[in-house]
C-alpha cells in the first residue's frame, strides 16, 4: 500500500522551530542551548517548560493547492483511473474518494463513467476499472504524460490511445491476460470487478511517465472570490439523478438517486470543490450510440467552493492547456485548497436547487 499524506485531509509532518535560550548563570557567564531543545525557564516559586512547535507549508500538490510533506511527490506523474458508475456496483466502489480530482463524463444513454485522477494519495485498492474512451483524449494531454489504468477499449480508440504513448504523452496500463497490475475480484460480477494496487503502479510505471501538472490554469486560493451566490450545492440530470450538497463543514457530498454515493466501506464521495463544466456532446464517429465531450473551446462554467457559487466561463485553446475559469469580468477563479469533482454537464441538464428530501440526506448521516 502507498499512502502519501497531505492538506486538510492528511496531518503535515511537525517541525520544532529554532529555539534559542540563554541561561544567565551567576558567574554571569552564558550557557548555549541546542536548537531543537525545548525552553525552560526557572524562578524562585514556579519552574515552567514551554515547547513551541510550527506545522511546516510543504509544496503545494499541483492537483489540489495542498501542502504536500514529501517533496518527492512533485516529481511523480498522475495516475487516471477510469470507473464504473453503473448503478449494479453500489457494492464495489474502492478509493474514489481519495481522487485529487474525479472528471465525470457522459458514455451512453445519457450514463457516465469517472476519470479519477490521483497524485498526492495512492489507495491500494480502486475500481471497479472500465473502459477508455474517445473522451479521455484530451483530458490525459494536459496532465504531464500520466499513466492511465483502464480495462480496455474498443478497436479505434485503442490505435488513439496507443498513439498518445507512442507521443510520449501517456503510459498505458490496460487489462491483458499477462497483465498482473489489475486483479479481477471473483466475488463481483464481470465486468464491474477489476481493481489495482496504485502503490505498486507507481512503483512499476513511474520511469515510464512524466510529471504531473497542474490542471486549473488559476490554482488555489484559500481566500475565497468576492461576490458569488449563497447556494446549498447543484443538481444534474442524466442517466441518474445526481445533487452536490454543501455540508457546512468544508465538502460537497455527492448524491446519487436519493442515497449518499459510498465506497463499499462506507466512504463517501465528498470533495472540497465542485466545477460545473457545460460541455457539448457529439455523437461519436467510431460508435454511433456513445458520445464525445468537447473540452476545447469555451463555455459556461459554474465553481462551487465554501458554500457559494461562482459563475463564468471556462476556456481552453489546446488540449494541451489547463483549464481556465473566469468571472464575466475576466478575473481568473480559484478553488479553494483540496479535491475537486468536475462534472461535464450538457446545456440544460443542471440547476443549483437541492431539495430539503436530499439535503436532509446530510443530517440524517451524522445522526
Amino acid at each position: 500500500m502507498h499512502t502519501i499524506l497531505r492538506g486538510p485531509r492528511a496531518v503535515a509532518s511537525a517541525l520544532l522551530v529554532v529555539l534559542a535560550v540563554v541561561a544567565a548563570a551567576c558567574s554571569g557567564g552564558g550557557v548555549d542551548v541546542a536548537e531543537d531543545e525545548p525552553t525552560t525557564t526557572s524562578t524562585t516559586s514556579t519552574s515552567t517548560t514551554t515547547t513551541t512547535t510550527t506545522e511546516p507549508e510543504g509544496p503545494p500538490s499541483p492537483l489540489t493547492g495542498e501542502a504536500l510533506d514529501d517533496e518527492s511527490i512533485l516529481d511523480a506523474p498522475a495516475i487516471v483511473v477510469k470507473i464504473s458508475n453503473n448503478n449494479t456496483v453500489q457494492d464495489s466502489w474502492a478509493g474514489i474518494e481519495r481522487a485529487d480530482v474525479v472528471i465525470e463524463e457522459r458514455i451512453e444513454a445519457r450514463a457516465t463513467r469517472f476519470a479519477a485522477i490521483f497524485h498526492s494519495d495512492l489507495p491500494d485498492r480502486v475500481g471497479p476499472i472500465r473502459s477508455g474512451r474517445t473522451s479521455d483524449l484530451d483530458l490525459l494531454t494536459n496532465l504531464g504524460a500520466p499513466i492511465l489504468v483502464y480495462s480496455g477499449a474498443n478497436t479505434t480508440v485503442t490505435g488513439q490511445l496507443r498513439g498518445l504513448e507512442r507521443d510520449d504523452l501517456v503510459t498505458l496500463v490496460v487489462d491483458r491476460a499477462t497483465n498482473v497490475d489489475l486483479v479481477r475480484d471473483d466475488s463481483l460480477g464481470r465486468p464491474d470487478n477489476l481493481f489495482s494496487d496504485l502503490g505498486e503502479i507507481l512503483e512499476k510505471y513511474r520511469d515510464d511517465a512524466g510529471t504531473a501538472t497542474p490542471l486549473f490554469a488559476a490554482g488555489f486560493d484559500a481566500d475565497a472570490p468576492s461576490g458569488g451566490e449563497s447556494g446549498d450545492g447543484a443538481t444534474v440530470d442524466g442517466a441518474d439523478s445526481v445533487a452536490f450538497v454543501w455540508d457546512g463543514e468544508g465538502s460537497y457530498v455527492r448524491v446519487q438517486n436519493g442515497e449518499i454515493h459510498e465506497t463499499a466501506d462506507g466512504e463517501p464521495f465528498a470533495f472540497a470543490n465542485v466545477v460545473v463544466y457545460e460541455t457539448v456532446y457529439r455523437r461519436s464517429t467510431i460508435d454511433p450510440d456513445s458520445v464525445d465531450a468537447d473540452t476545447v473551446g469555451e463555455g459556461a462554467v459554474h465553481i462551487l467552493r465554501d458554500g457559494r457559487r461562482y459563475s463564468g466561463t471556462w476556456s481552453r485553446a489546446a488540449n494541451t492547456d489547463p483549464f481556465l475559469f473566469t468571472d464575466a469580468d475576466g478575473n481568473e477563479i480559484a478553488l479553494t485548497p483540496g479535491s475537486t469533482w468536475v462534472t461535464l454537464a450538457p446545456a440544460g441538464s443542471y440547476g443549483f436547487e437541492v431539495d430539503d428530501e436530499t439535503a436532509a440526506l446530510l443530517t440524517e448521516a451524522d445522526g
